[in-house]
C-alpha cells in the first residue's frame, strides 16, 4: 500500500486578486515552475490555478508560496484523488473548469462525463465541491452553451459551477 506521503495527487488552486492586480500577479505566478496552469477566469474566482502532481505536503509549502504573492486576496484549494486524464490541453483554446455537487454515486457521474466532448480531466475531490472537471472548446460561446444546455441532462448532478477562461496559460 502506499502512505499518504508517497502519493502524489493534483491540486487545483482557486483565487481572489486585488482589484487590477491580476496581470501583475499572473506575472509573478509564471515564474513558478510548479504551476502547470494559470487561468485568468470569470465567476467567484480570479484565477484557477493547477499544481503540478506532488505530495500533500509538498502542495501545503506550494500554496503557502502562492498566498504570498502580492495582489492575492483569498485562495481555495481542491486535491483530486480518483480521476480521469482525457487529451491533453491546446494552447490558444479556452478552458472550462467546472465544480460539481452530485447526488449519484461519483463513479456513475464520472463515467457520464467520459463522453462529454473536450474532456481534458476530471477528480474527485473531498471538501466544497465533488468533482472538479477540466475541459476545452473551440470558443468561449461552446462552452457556455454546453454548460447551459449539456450539463442539466447529466444524471445525478445536484449543482455546478463553471468558471471559463478565455486564454488560459499552460505552461510544459
Amino acid at each position: 500500500m502506499i502512505s499518504m506521503q508517497t502519493q502524489n495527487y493534483p491540486a487545483y488552486v482557486f483565487a481572489t486578486v486585488h482589484n487590477g492586480q491580476t496581470k501583475n500577479v499572473v506575472e509573478e505566478l509564471k515564474n513558478n515552475p510548479n504551476i502547470d496552469l494559470i487561468a485568468p477566469v470569470t465567476g467567484r474566482f480570479d484565477l484557477a490555478l493547477r499544481l503540478k502532481q506532488n505530495t500533500p505536503e509538498q502542495i501545503v509549502q506550494l500554496v503557502s508560496k502562492i498566498r504570498q504573492v502580492h495582489g492575492i486576496e483569498t485562495t481555495q484549494t481542491l486535491f483530486g484523488f480518483n480521476g480521469i486524464n482525457g487529451a491533453h490541453f491546446q494552447n490558444q483554446m479556452p478552458l472550462g473548469i467546472s465544480l460539481f455537487n452530485v447526488t449519484s454515486p461519483i463513479e456513475t457521474f464520472v463515467n457520464q462525463l467520459k463522453s462529454f466532448p473536450g474532456l481534458i480531466e476530471a477528480w474527485t475531490t473531498p471538501g466544497q465541491f465533488d468533482i472538479v472537471a477540466l475541459w476545452q472548446a473551440r470558443t468561449s460561446d461552446e462552452i457556455v452553451k454546453s454548460a447551459f444546455e449539456k450539463f442539466p441532462t447529466l444524471q445525478g448532478m445536484a449543482r455546478s459551477e463553471t468558471l471559463l477562461a478565455p486564454t488560459p496559460l499552460f505552461k510544459q
